[in-house]
């Protein structure tokens, strides 16, 4: 595998590109070839005279690519140039699929891709690309992972020269599209793919809960005010064309499978609303973020020595502007540098978003830069490679700056903000343990039970039943009467350390009222939550409680009904309690 690298009207001219290409000897040969192009210009017109150039030049390549980002600010540019990448294969081999959405859905297009796979063996990755930021094409990815989750897809949604005026392209031979995804599926034996996601943005101040969303990436309310507001009362920035200089180095931050995620937005609605390249779900738990210089290219540096070690033949990168706004111009060709170095004809683009489902990952990746390794074949011998270690330029300019201890004031300001984040979060969690956790037995109090009551009544469809239970102690009142109220607590202690186990992370337990405690747990029909009631009952009899001996429990159980409200569950639930108590306590009565 060979990859070869062309900055046009920089390096040289298209006229000069395709002489040196016919030159090469992976081109003589004949061996299967594609070519990426990013356009940093959205004029339709020069992109098809450069495409029906370049097409009928070199018959034999692939030719794919998108329109690239503009400059985000004053303070930074983008590259105003073409910016073209060729590979050679020897052995591996891609089919190009484009999907056309000006009238099918990413969804439809994805369910149409899904037989193509199919056809395919030993695919390696799919490199993706999108044109309207509005299309969110994570629904795509999502049936490419319905195929096979191991399948890696990387690539981005191709750009614009400025915001808010969203004529981005993407392009397939000599055809442009200005709504539209294109797969490329790489497969084969020998090839190998390797990929980095380096976001380093943080979040900042408390978490807020998006409250009202569509699916098409627009957000209206987040903690039931307009979604701008988040940036007005933050920021203190207005509804004017820098909305976007503003508010692009400070994203949304949230995680998902673990991972932490940013969002940018994109522009505004006169409502307050917020335009997103991809859905945030109503119920997501964001704050804004921010990052600095430094935590960027510690990441990079990590990735660019992990990628050394994978010893790749090709690099694709795709990385957001928002980071060179934040980064300036030198630190974020600096990043870049450090995978250069790796591979020199390393080739990179920007657009309205980067792509990467891969280890928890979905797919749609903002604020981030995502590097992608190929190579042809095993990792060669240690003794048989050139080793280029990650650019020291970074290193010495960081010691520099910190020489005597000086740390500069951006620097000083974000680890100010971070250790105030930091103090206000555990602040906040320890109000919110105080609020709603049981002090004695570490389970939630009857404020928190009330509401999640509250939230599973509303939430019923997305479950096939829900149970509730209701757990008494016995002879509770025997209990502290005979060895005092220090001995009652560590029964109620006991008893509920020795059910609160069976109780998932989706369940809910928490202590109602004095020896009384209530349990809910989604997904057990009223049969399996009687089992499951009998199994708490006989662990608790097998308890051994010292001074106290054995203990027992009774139990009402019920499900939740289409039209329950907190007092009818409650009624039912106290009414089989009580008749478990009337009958000889020590069992399970269901209502």
């Amino acid at each position: 595998m060979k990859q070869y690298r062309y900055v046009i009207d920089y390096d040289c001219n298209l006229t000069e590109m395709i002489g040196a290409i016919r030159k090469l000897s992976e081109y003589r040969a004949n061996k299967k070839a594609i070519m990426q192009i990013f356009e940093p210009d959205c004029n339709s017109e020069s992109i098809q005279k450069d495409l029906d150039f370049i097409t009928s030049a070199l018959p034999e390549v692939a030719v794919f690519g998108m329109t690239g980002h503009g400059a985000l600010s004053r303070e930074t540019h983008s590259i105003p140039y073409k910016v073209c990448t060729i590979l050679f294969f020897d052995s591996s081999d891609f089919q190009i699929n484009v999907f056309d959405c000006t009238n099918i859905s990413p969804l439809e297009a994805g369910e149409m891709y899904k037989p193509v796979l199919a056809q395919i063996s030993d695919i390696q990755g799919v490199l993706m690309m999108s044109s309207d930021f509005a299309l969110c094409p994570e629904r795509f990815i999502d049936k490419i992972n319905e195929f096979d989750p191991n399948i890696v897809v990387f690539g981005a949604l191709a750009g614009t020269p400025s915001m808010g005026d969203d004529r981005s392209k993407i392009f397939y031979k000599n055809t442009i599209y200005e709504r539209a995804i294109i797969a490329i599926a790489f497969y084969g034996k020998d090839l190998h793919l390797c990929h980095y996601y380096n976001l380093g943005f943080r979040p900042l101040g408390k978490e807020l809960v998006v409250t009202k969303s569509n699916d098409t990436g627009i957000v209206y309310e987040i903690n039931g005010k307009p979604a701008f507001d988040i940036y007005k009362d933050h920021l203190g920035i207005g509804m004017n064309q820098y909305f976007f200089e503003n508010t692009c180095s400070f994203p949304l931050f949230l995680r998902e499978n673990g991972h932490p995620l940013a969002r940018v937005a994109l522009d505004y609605h006169k409502d307050g609303a917020l335009a997103f390249a991809t859905e945030i779900p109503v119920g997501s738990s964001v704050s804004l973020s921010y990052s600095t210089a430094d935590i960027m290219l510690d990441e990079a540096s990590v990735a660019a020595l992990k990628l050394d070690d994978f010893a790749p033949e090709a690099v694709l990168i795709y990385v957001c502007m928002s980071r060179r706004m934040l980064m300036g111009d030198n630190m974020a060709e600096l990043e870049f540098e450090f995978f250069q170095n790796i591979c020199d004809t390393a080739t990179w683009g920007h657009g309205y978003g980067e792509i990467l489902h891969a280890d928890g990952l979905r797919g749609f990746l903002n604020a981030s830069c995502v590097v992608i390794g190929m190579r042809e074949g095993e990792r060669p011998d240690e003794k048989d490679r050139i080793r280029k270690p990650p650019s020291q330029k970074y290193l010495k300019e960081y010691l520099d700056e910190h020489e005597d201890g000086f740390v500069p004031l951006p620097v000083r300001l974000v680890n100010f903000l971070e250790s105030t984040t930091k103090d206000l979060r555990s602040a906040a969690e320890q109000l919110y343990k105080e609020a709603t956790i049981d002090p004695l037995t570490q389970v939630y109090n009857r404020r928190a039970l009330d509401s999640h009551m509250q939230t599973f009544l509303k939430q019923q469809k997305l479950y096939k039943s829900i149970a509730v239970v209701m757990i008494d102690i016995d002879h509770f009142k025997r209990v502290n009467d005979t060895y005092g109220h220090d001995m009652g607590d560590v029964v109620l202690s006991s008893v509920c350390n020795g059910v609160k186990n069976r109780f998932g992370e989706k369940d809910i337990l928490g202590r109602w009222g004095g020896e009384e405690f209530i349990g809910i747990k989604p997904d057990l029909s009223i049969e399996e939550a009687k089992e499951f009631c009998e199994s708490l009952r006989m662990q608790v009899a097998s308890l051994s409680i010292e001074k106290v001996g054995s203990i027992t429990i009774s139990l009402g159980v019920t499900v939740m009904k289409p039209n329950d409200t907190p007092d009818s569950i409650l009624k039912r639930i106290d009414g089989a309690l009580y008749e478990a108590k009337e009958t000889g306590r020590n069992k399970v009565v269901v209502r």
